[in-house]
């Protein structure tokens, strides 16, 4: 149910910018405020960094394999 009549969903998005998204919303909303009223102490923000860096790269390889599927890299021996 889409409730935002402005919404234009993009069906062409990939691993990397819907993670970026989520990641920029998750920061946005709790990190940043949690921040600056120090509640972070430098082990957990040493921990959402790696686990932002994990993150990453998981999109990082679910995009390689979207561009397979999609044969973006496609050539005279594709998947042989």
């Amino acid at each position: 149910m889409n409730i935002n009549p402005d919404f234009a969903s993009d069906n062409n998005l990939d691993a990397e910018t819907a993670m970026q998204v989520c990641m920029d919303g998750i920061a946005i909303t709790l990190l940043q405020p949690a921040m600056e009223k120090d509640e972070l102490s430098e082990d957990d923000q040493n921990l959402l960094g790696v686990i932002g860096m994990t993150l990453k790269t998981i999109a990082g390889k679910a995009r390689a394999f979207e561009a397979i599927q999609d044969g973006a890299d496609q050539g005279k021996h594709f998947r042989n």
